[in-house]
């Protein structure tokens, strides 16, 4: 997954149903050994390829990235693996998903049961249709419709994580 510029994003973390986080840590980055010479665009590469499985050590899913600094101009190897780790200092944010917090999406695919929704043009989710308020029972919905939804439960099923809401509120597309 191609991470966003951090700048592009940070102003969305304000935003408290964005369920986004800002981060700035010291990590080790698992390095290959043909990354190494190129070890910026490498770890940059490493990062955006793993991010998912990078989720449960930074406690979000990872959303886009600042500069990358090397800590160390040496890396370290363990136990005889052929891996490089090197010690990086990153801004990041986060996208963290709890049970309960309410969260901005716009509406991807329109199911028969189900309505499916994009959160921060990256993560799916989705809400069945027989949970909508009756307040919307007879709406329209439509494609690349603004809404927000209160997540109800998060998994990660095959590396892919998989979001199920409730739908909260619909916000109406303004035409210019």
């Amino acid at each position: 997954m191609n991470l966003f510029k951090l700048s592009d994003v940070l102003p969305l973390v304000k935003d408290k149903d964005s369920c986004l986080e800002y981060k700035r840590q010291k990590i080790l980055v698992p390095l290959p050994p043909n990354q190494i010479g190129k070890s910026k665009s490498g770890i940059k590469r490493i990062l955006e390829e793993s991010s998912n499985e990078l989720a449960k050590k930074l406690n979000g899913f990872l959303l886009a990235i600042g500069k990358i600094h090397l800590l160390s101009d040496v890396g370290q190897t363990y136990q005889d693996e052929p891996t490089l780790w090197v010690p990086i200092k990153l801004n990041f944010i986060l996208f963290v998903p709890e049970k309960g917090r309410r969260v901005h999406a716009i509406i991807s695919k329109l199911g028969k049961k189900h309505i499916a929704c994009l959160i921060h043009s990256r993560f799916n989710a989705s809400f069945h249709r027989d949970t909508i308020p009756p307040i919307y029972h007879n709406f329209l919905f439509k494609l690349g419709q603004p809404v927000v939804l209160e997540i109800i439960e998060c998994d990660v099923v095959d590396k892919i994580l998989d979001i199920k809401t409730t739908l909260i509120e619909v916000n109406k597309i303004e035409k210019s």
